[in-house]
């Protein structure tokens, strides 16, 4: 592969042709938030809070790649917009759990949602009770998960296993 030259905030850096964006921004310290996404790993596009402005288009930093001449914006109103959108869809019943957790003040989630500057709840869902579950060296508690699929994507690429996996579900249990 070859060197590009792209600019991501104005600021013009030189990185790989094909590489993903949310990459070559981290490795020229340029932030783009992105929950879903592990390094080493293939994108998931699941949570979708990289989304940047790449030539005037909306995509995805985890999956959009470096093309020669590229200019990404990372932080547009329209951007910070639906980026909160969606940390409010994950936030649905997590803030009241936030004062007891064991991972308050060090928690990814939390931090996301003070950056992004969440601070009152649109949406709200029936919390349904599930039972969480112990493995022994995993612990999983469903009503916490937002579903982000890093779990998924790491047993996939790092362990080249597919037993994990997301399954639909929904705040009532579906019915036949």
């Amino acid at each position: 592969m070859s060197n590009v030259s792209i600019n991501i905030d104005g600021k013009e850096i030189v990185t790989q042709e094909g590489e993903f964006l949310l990459n070559a921004a981290r490795a020229n310290d340029i932030y783009i938030p992105a929950i879903c996404y592990l390094t080493r790993c293939s994108p998931t596009l699941a949570c979708r809070i990289c989304l940047v402005e790449a030539d005037g288009k909306q995509v995805y930093a985890c999956n959009a790649k470096a093309k020669e001449g590229m200019t990404v914006v990372t932080t547009t109103e329209t951007i910070e917009k639906e980026r909160r959108s969606i940390m409010e869809v994950y936030d649905v019943n997590h803030p009241l759990q936030c004062g007891v957790c064991d991972q308050s003040g060090e928690c990814e989630l939390q931090n996301y949602t003070l950056e992004i500057g969440v601070d009152s709840q649109s949406y709200t869902v029936k919390d349904v009770d599930r039972a969480s579950h112990d493995w022994g060296h995993l612990h999983y508690d469903p009503g916490l998960c937002i579903v982000c699929e890093r779990c998924v994507t790491a047993c996939k690429d790092m362990i080249g296993d597919n037993s994990l996996k997301t399954i639909a579900r929904g705040a009532r249990p579906s019915q036949c």
